[in-house]
């Protein structure tokens, strides 16, 4: 399994981080100029609820559908997750509260976890058949990109 992972600190209330992330629908497109569209299929957004989104990163469309798997919040944090349809990518979106406001933490994980048949299916997917779309460096830099984009959209607000 690849996990990537990046975090930023934001002037803004873990509420209102909240908030924008459960409208992703409205905001997701504004977030950044490679995101190109963000549904929730089934129109709910709850746990089990379908959703779809378009990113397009260096000349590669990432058309992804998925679910819902998480949305947990308390006074001073929070988790939404997303799984792919297939289960093989999950995205987490985190908040903690800090003095000066949240850090914001951005997870996405690709393939599976099992000690051998993982390597196994991991390395079809990641080597041979998906290659192009599997640039962990080009991933993880449009992450940092994402953050820091979010970062200057809600502490404008």
């Amino acid at each position: 399994m690849v996990e990537l992972k990046d975090s930023i600190e934001i002037r803004t209330s873990v509420n209102l981080l909240y908030e924008w992330l459960l409208d992703l629908d409205k905001h997701f497109v504004e977030w950044h100029p490679n995101h190109k569209v963000f549904e929730f299929v089934s129109k709910g957004k709850e746990i089990g609820d379908k959703i779809y989104f378009e990113e397009e990163v260096n000349g590669v469309l990432y058309a992804i559908k998925g679910e819902i798997i998480d949305l947990a919040k308390t006074k001073d944090s929070f988790n939404v997750a997303f799984k792919t349809s297939a289960g093989l990518g999950h995205i987490y979106f985190m908040g903690k509260e800090t003095y000066s406001g949240c850090v914001f933490t951005h997870v996405e994980q690709f393939g599976l976890s099992t000690p051998i048949i993982g390597n196994v299916i991991n390395f079809l997917l990641f080597k041979v058949l998906a290659r192009k779309k599997a640039n962990w460096n080009l991933i993880l830099t449009d992450m940092r990109e994402d953050n820091k984009r979010l970062k200057e959209l809600l502490e404008k607000q």
